[in-house]
């Protein structure tokens, strides 16, 4: 089939392309591609919005896409879910960009660069995978690939395959051994791998481990071809590895010799600023400067759930508000940070009760 470009393309010219498809495939294809046209955007903006990449869109307008159309279907889908939850909560959900944010964007790119192991470790919910997530979605069309690890998995290396061979649009139904050759192939055109829940791996038998490192070491890392990024929360990575060493009798020489020596190491205390609680509190009403320091004094709190906190008490706060049919104010929202703050200090009595 000849290539058409987008602006070219009619509906018509999709759903042939799209024959043989499955129907939610062909919907959520066509379903794009008429956003496209709506919006008049071309492939490289509809790439930025959606996150997909510019060749992978391009094929699967044109019919000669060789990868997996329902995964990429799948994308689509989600890229739509998040324009109609924007609809509906007028962009309350969307990224900040916080200080730690950057931070952890410029650690990104400075692996991206000198291509080597960077450990990022802190406490639970200081936005860490958001960070990850968005930084993957500005630098994608292959560059940067994000990585999840599977909670509560044993199998190591074969879910982080199966999980990496996803991401990079590789078909579910392929074999292992020929997912690890296309994982390769498609890795050749990426210079970042980002690799989150990292604290999981402690957890997994020590033959997982042996097989993860070993995978990670030669066909990721690949002597140097692109940087890794190991993101871990309330975890020592380092001090896994060593026991891990220890005990298994692993040589982690190698591992060690790529990885840099300083690990990222995340503050709450220190790198939560007030100019980021504000930055999300204004997503939803424009706070005062009192309700401003008292939030951001409880996010800061070990223990109690950081940005996650504020996130919890600030839906809270403008649902309340909407159930009362009255503005948000910093009065409402007090009120839920202190209902909430009892909350969890009555679960934390019952469960040290418990024990």
């Amino acid at each position: 089939m000849s290539t058409i470009a987008i602006k070219d393309r009619s509906p018509e010219n999709v759903q042939q392309a799209l024959a043989g498809k499955s129907e939610h495939a062909a919907e959520m294809w066509l379903r794009l591609h008429g956003y496209a046209a709506e919006h008049h955007l071309g492939l490289s903006k509809l790439s930025h919005r959606t996150g997909i990449g510019t060749s992978i869109l391009s094929q699967g307008f044109n019919g000669t896409y060789i990868g997996d159309y329902d995964a990429i279907a799948e994308r689509i889908e989600s890229f739509f879910y998040r324009l109609e939850q924007n609809d509906k909560y007028g962009g309350l959900h969307e990224f900040v960009e916080t200080a730690i944010a950057q931070s952890l964007w410029s650690v990104f790119t400075k692996t991206r660069i000198i291509r080597r192991l960077q450990i990022i470790q802190s406490p639970e919910q200081l936005g860490k995978t958001r960070a990850a997530m968005e930084y993957a979605r500005q630098h994608n069309s292959g560059r940067t690939v994000y990585v999840s690890l599977s909670g509560g998995s044993k199998s190591g290396a074969g879910d982080f395959i199966w999980e990496l061979a996803a991401k990079l649009d590789i078909p579910y139904t392929i074999k292992l051994r020929e997912k690890r050759l296309r994982i390769k192939d498609k890795l050749e055109a990426c210079d970042l791998v980002i690799v989150d829940e990292a604290h999981l791996i402690g957890s997994w038998t020590d033959r997982s481990q042996r097989e993860f490192w070993d995978y990670l070491r030669t066909d990721v890392f690949a002597d140097g071809k692109r940087g890794i990024v190991l993101i871990a929360t309330n975890a020592d990575v380092l001090q896994d590895l060593q026991l891990f060493r220890r005990r298994a009798k692993y040589n982690i020489g190698q591992i060690l010799g790529r990885m840099r020596n300083e690990i990222i190491e995340i503050d709450p205390a220190e790198d939560v600023t007030a100019a980021d609680v504000e930055a999300i509190m204004s997503r939803y009403y424009s706070p005062g400067k009192d309700v401003v320091e008292y939030i951001t004094g409880i996010t800061r709190e070990e223990q109690l759930g950081h940005f996650g906190l504020l996130c919890d008490v600030m839906n809270e706060a403008w649902t309340t508000a909407k159930a009362r049919r009255s503005k948000l104010s910093d009065k409402i929202v007090k009120a839920c940070a202190t209902e909430i703050l009892n909350q969890q200090s009555a679960y934390q009595k019952l469960y040290r009760r418990d024990g």
